[in-house]
């Protein structure tokens, strides 16, 4: 078995996937590749993601396709949630990614799953191509880096009045009156628009914007996308009317979710769904969450009596900080103040260094998301009486953003301090959810420190 396969969580059902030699991502799986002018094949994957187990179950799993990829590639695996940057950079349009890339990085084509003939046809086509036409492929490499750097922002832009106004309407117009949530199917929960209406409501004393956020509340936790035995939400439904859902469970999603239910003032729903968190993803010792757990749609067709004869879906125990900061950050809002404070105290213990910012996951550096988050719940522990010193903490935290991730020409804020640049990692990305949260942070605390001096970084 390869390094990486002892190491990387594949399909808990019987698979064949690790007879791959799979490298992880790598300065030396790159030099492999250089050295014997194969090309690579990237595939995303990650823990709780149902097709990803499909295509580790069967595509990864046939004769024919092992021996193509370990003869005539060479084959790296990412997990999603451990490596976000490079999701960011390679992902296809869902995961499992499948992307054949140059030993330098760049995409030659890819998809999403595919099953064992489709893979098998596309390996050997992509392989010859690669083979048989290295300057066209150069050529086409150049051109297309160009077009990619003619694209990036080089003055900077204004902040219009108008944009919240903008931005509303746009959540109004895709607001579905019969079923709630927005647009039609697949239907995410898209936490961040529910919470948008329900601020909206109260600053512009606007009923109806409250009707929407807790309309599309009430469908999702009275439909199939919450489980109704355990509580919790699952990731997504494939139908309009939330009846039919892919039965992950994601940290990343609860908690967005649980801040919404406790603006909505939704309290059995909240109770429901804190109850699952703390019971099934929470260590009880050290008030950490751990990142998913598995779909599995036989065990969650079962009743109470049922499930407890039936072993439980896998839970990914590893730690993720940023989804640990954003759900301390929601635990504040619900009032559960001592579940957040003993998170809180645990994930900076052992996360945080003083001028160095937080860490990912084990093992894992940090990056933008994590040093956000975690400054918005430094400032919210702050607020919330939790003590003082969290303040001297998110202090040093706006400090390690504004010196690492900072670009102090346009403003903004890019998703990687630097470090490993193999491939696309090179590409500076400023992602707009992250640079948003690190906005209402600095504006929190730059009210609260009181300083004059201070730059408007928040803009």
């Amino acid at each position: 078995m390869s390094e990486a396969a002892e190491e990387f969580h594949f399909s808990p059902r019987a698979n064949r996937a690790s007879e791959i030699n799979w490298h992880p991502w790598s300065q030396e799986a790159f030099d492999e590749a250089r050295h014997t002018g194969r090309p690579i094949l990237l595939s995303i994957s990650a823990v709780w993601c149902h097709w990803c187990h499909v295509m580790d179950e069967t595509t990864y799993s046939h004769p024919g396709v092992i021996d193509i990829i370990n003869r005539e590639y060479v084959p790296v695996r990412v997990d999603n949630d451990v490596r976000p940057d490079i999701n960011q950079r390679y992902n296809m349009g869902g995961w499992p990614t499948t992307a054949f890339l140059t030993a330098s990085g760049d995409i030659l084509t890819g998809g999403t799953y595919l099953p064992p003939d489709q893979m098998a046809s596309s390996l050997i086509r992509v392989a010859d191509y690669y083979r048989a036409n290295q300057t066209d492929i150069a050529s086409r490499v150049l051109e297309a880096r160009k077009r990619a750097a003619s694209g990036v922002a080089r003055s900077v832009g204004e902040l219009e009045p108008g944009l919240v106004d903008t931005i509303l309407d746009a959540v109004k117009s895709a607001y579905d009156p019969e079923y709630g949530g927005f647009g039609n199917a697949p239907k995410f929960p898209q936490a961040d628009a529910i919470l948008l209406l329900l601020e909206q409501s109260v600053l512009r004393s606007d009923a109806e914007l409250r009707r929407m956020a807790v309309n599309t509340l009430e469908q999702m936790t009275g439909g199939g996308t919450y489980d109704h035995v355990e509580g919790g939400f699952f990731r997504y439904s494939t139908t309009q009317d939330w009846s039919v859902p892919h039965f992950e469970k994601m940290l990343e999603d609860h908690a967005p979710l649980v801040h919404a239910l406790a603006l909505a003032g939704m309290r059995n729903a909240l109770e429901k769904t804190t109850g699952y968190l703390d019971a099934v993803l929470r260590d009880p010792k050290t008030g950490l969450f751990a990142g998913s757990q598995d779909a599995d749609e036989h065990y969650y067709a079962m009743d109470a009596e049922e499930r407890k004869e039936t072993p439980s879906p896998y839970v990914d125990r590893r730690v993720y900080t940023s989804w640990n900061a954003a759900l301390a950050v929601a635990y504040l809002e619900a009032e559960k103040r001592q579940v957040a404070a003993k998170l809180l105290d645990s994930l900076f213990k052992r996360a945080y260094r003083r001028g160095d910012g937080m860490t990912h996951s084990e093992g894992a550096g940090g990056q933008l998301g994590d040093q956000v988050w975690s400054l918005w719940a430094a400032v919210r522990a702050f607020q919330h009486g939790l003590g003082d010193g969290w303040m001297t903490v998110a202090a040093d935290l706006a400090t390690h953003i504004e010196e690492r991730y900072g670009d102090s020409q346009l403003g903004g804020y890019f998703d990687r301090a630097g470090g490993d640049e193999l491939g696309r990692l090179g590409e500076r990305i400023k992602p707009l959810a992250e640079n948003s949260i690190v906005a209402m942070a600095l504006i929190e605390l730059d009210t609260l420190l009181g300083d004059p001096s201070l730059p408007h970084r928040e803009r």
